[in-house]
Order: C-alpha cells, then structure tokens, then sequence
C-alpha cells in the first residue's frame, strides 16, 4: 500500500524523499484498479490531501489522541495510523520504470517520473547534473523514439491492452488450476501462499478457485496492505520433483524455446503484457500439459528404486527447505555505535580490496572448524545464491552456522561471490583486530603518506616542472 507507507513515514520525517522502483509495473497507470497503487497517483492524492481544509480538522483530532498518550510506549506508534503535520509535510516521490519491461519501447528504455514539491527550488539542477555524469553524450535515438511511440500507445489504448494482459494471466491461472494432470504436477502459488493473512484484510486468498470461480480482486487492491500482481504468474513445480532451474532450463527451454528469467528453488515466473496473445497463452499451455504427460510416462516406468528417489526429491521440494538463514550481524569493527546493530557496509567493502587483510576458507569443515573455535569469521564480499537472487552475506558481517547449513543445503549451480575452488572470501583475523581508525584502501608510501596523496603530489610536481619547461623554452626563444 504504497500511500499508507508514505503517509506514515511522512508523519516521522514530514520531508523525506521517496524513490520507488516500479520497472514491472509501469503498465499500472492506466487503469484505475492498479493505478492507486503507484508512486505518482499516490503522491498526488497526498497532496490534495494534506491541502484541504478537511484534513487539518482531521489531524488537530488526531494530535489530541496522539498527545494523550504515552510517547514511551511502543503501542502508541504502533497501533495507530500516523498522519503527517500539513503545516510541514512535503511531497517528493520519484519513481524509475523500465517500460521496455511491460510496456512498448527498445530494450533499456526506461522513464524517471517526479513529484516533488521542492524540485524547481532544490533538486533541478543537481538532479540534471546526476542525469548528465551517468548518461552518454551520444544517446541512442532509436530508444528515445521508442518511448515516445510507447507513450504514445498506451495514452491512446493504454486501458484495453493493460485489462487485456490481465485477462490472459487469469485465463491461464484457470486452465492450470482446472486441468486434472496439470494440477497433479502443477499450481499456480496464490496471495494466500505468499502474503500472510494478517496483511490481507479483504480476505482474498485467490483470483481464481475452482470451486467459488472468480474473487473480488478489486477489493484486494483497495484495502490490502500487499497485493499480487495478477500479470505475474508464479508456477509451482514442486509436485513435479523438478526445481525451478531444472524446469527452465531442461523442460522450458531446451525442449519447447522458451524463456524464463525468474526461477526459485521449486518455482518459475511467467508473466503477461500488453503484447501477448491468445495463442502464446494457449501455447504455453499445451507446453505444460506435454511436460506432465511425460512426467507420467517416466513415473509408470520407475522401478522401486528410482520411485522412492522421485518421492525424495519431491519431499525436499515441498517439505524439506532449507530456512532461509536470518541476518547475523555486523563484525564490531563495522558498527560505528556499539549499541546499536547496524554497521558500516562500505567501509568493509572497500578494505576487502586489499588482498593483504583477506583470506579463503573452503566449505569443506575448514570454516565449520573456525566458527565451532569461537572465530568471528567475517565476510569479505557479498555471497548470493541464484535462485534466488539476494544476498545472504553482505561484507562486514558475520558468517553463523545457520548461514553455513543453507549454503551447504542449497543444490543451486550458480552463487556469485563464492569460488568453490577457494572457498569463501573472510577477513584475516589480523585485519579484524587492527585499528578502528578511518581505514584507507590504498597502501601508505615509506613516510607515512597515503598513496592517493602520493599521486597527486607526483602529478602535481610534474606539472609544475612541465609549466617552468615551457616558460623556460618560450625565454630562450
């Protein structure tokens, strides 16, 4: 609920800019359902909010509540629906889509949208000049046009593309969910197996049953604090016995072309947009009920052995995950307050450039070993398993036993960060017990000196000699 949390984080800091990253959801503008839920529709309904005179009788009754109550306890904040001072608050939201995502234009077209009541008197022209430093000077032509046809088309048909996409996504969640051997290997993972129900007052469980047929999803968007993108299809391969990578890339890809960029351990995204049709939604569909058909034919022909080996594999898709492992904490040489948990991230990223304070230890016991020994084995890089895709070690943070039991327990190929030949790359317990003082990634020069100020006084000195040369050179002649 995109304009709750900005009215509650308003009423905490009534200036704050918000950025939010909308790059599949840039189709959301153009129907009203999807709409409130975007950065800019909300930002402009909070404006016309905090304006109005109705407002303000609103919050004078809201402070009295507020002042009446005990500001050290914690139910007072939380348990009450903050409202920003309208004397204070300004509205600055930004969001970035890649509309070459879900809607029409070149790929890396893509669009900043602003509202920010500060912009002309405070952002324009650092925000230009931000603009400037990451962009080319030769800019490609072709994706600016692109985006002006893509704008375009969806000002003129935006609406029925958008309703369309949506209807496809449904009538492919209903043939899944309907088909008897497509439901035996296959489910569609609904709001109610991915949004806990506490955030889902509206009660929705699933656009589609097929028992009650159709829900209210509307009411879902209206009211419910996390909704679920009914363009987004996520497939649960679970029951198959056949991990999301597997499916993509040996079912999906290598036998019918297509392509999946999203996967989990036991699930694959599809997604609609205002391109696809019919016949790709029904193509897909045949896809799928190939795969289950072949699914059944090996199954029939697994002797004990291998059917107990497929049921296994289906167990630890479904029953046996390994938890996703809770974040540690910082090494104390990162946090710049003791008492508090959060810690300096770029400064251990940067100290990890010097090979000099870093090491590898090998998943092999070797780590096990130091922890069990009472080590704080620190991480050096950032260690992402994909699937799914986010960091479950930053640098600077400790590495716990939870951490090593999922790494171990994870059957995925790829983790960026992680060379299985080396192992994983920590802090030498050397560099963990020097000095907390502000540290330099460069190395020192013999007097002291650091050695970025070394080069710029050698640059310095060799230009002032290239100047005296000339003017030397210019006299004589």
């Amino acid at each position: 609920n995109v304009e709750r949390v900005m009215e509650e984080v308003l009423a905490i800091k009534p200036d704050i800019t918000f950025l939010w990253e909308e790059a599949w959801f840039g189709f959301a503008a153009f129907t009203p359902t999807y709409r409130q839920r975007t950065a800019m529709k909300s930002a402009r309904r909070l404006h016309a909010r905090y304006s109005s005179d109705a407002y303000r009788q609103t919050y004078a009754a809201y402070r009295k509540k507020i002042d009446a109550l005990d500001p050290d306890d914690d139910a007072t904040w939380l348990d009450n629906h903050l409202l920003p001072d309208p004397d204070q608050v300004k509205i600055r939201a930004y969001s970035t889509q890649s509309t070459h995502k879900k809607l029409t234009s070149l790929r890396q077209g893509s669009m900043i949208h602003i509202h920010d009541e500060e912009f002309n008197r405070k952002v324009e022209d650092t925000f230009h000049e931000a603009y400037m430093t990451h962009t080319s000077t030769s800019p490609n032509y072709q994706i600016l046009a692109s985006l002006d046809i893509g704008r375009r088309q969806v000002e003129l048909e935006g609406y029925e593309l958008v309703q369309k996409s949506a209807e496809l996504a449904m009538t492919l969640r209903a043939k899944i969910t309907e088909h008897p051997l497509l439901r035996r290997y296959f489910a569609i993972l609904s709001a109610r197996d991915l949004i806990p129900k506490e955030y889902r007052p509206s009660g929705v469980e699933q656009y589609y049953d097929a028992e009650t047929g159709w829900s209210r999803m509307e009411e879902a968007w209206h009211t419910d604090d996390f909704v679920l993108d009914p363009t987004h299809i996520t497939l649960y391969t679970g029951n198959a016995g056949i991990d999301g990578d597997t499916f993509k890339n040996r079912y999906l890809m290598d036998q019918f072309n297509i392509q999946v960029n999203k996967t989990s351990r036991n699930s694959v995204l599809f997604m609609t947009n205002i391109g696809t049709t019919r016949s790709s939604v029904a193509f897909l569909i045949s896809v799928l009920l190939k795969i289950a058909q072949q699914l059944d034919h090996e199954i029939s022909t697994y002797n004990p052995a291998e059917l107990e080996l497929h049921q296994q594999q289906v167990k630890s898709l479904t029953e046996d995950l390994p938890p996703l492992p809770d974040f540690s904490y910082f090494h104390s040489k990162f946090r710049p307050n003791p008492t508090t948990p959060e810690g300096d991230m770029r400064a251990a990223y940067f100290m990890a450039y010097n090979e000099d304070l870093c090491e590898y230890l090998k998943l092999d016991g070797t780590i096990e070993r130091a922890v069990t020994a009472g080590r704080e084995v620190v991480s050096a890089s950032f260690i992402i398993p994909y699937p799914p895709g986010f960091p479950i070690l930053v640098p600077g943070q400790v590495i716990s036993q939870e951490i090593l039991d999922f790494l171990k327990a994870l059957d995925v190929k790829e983790i960026h960060g992680y060379r299985p030949s080396l192992g994983l790359r920590v802090f030498t317990e050397a560099a963990l017990a020097g000095s907390d003082s502000k540290l330099e990634t460069a190395p020192a020069s013999p007097n002291g000196q650091p050695a970025s100020e070394k080069v710029i006084a050698a640059a310095t000195d060799s230009l002032n000699r290239s100047e005296a040369a000339k003017k030397k050179t210019k006299k004589s002649k």
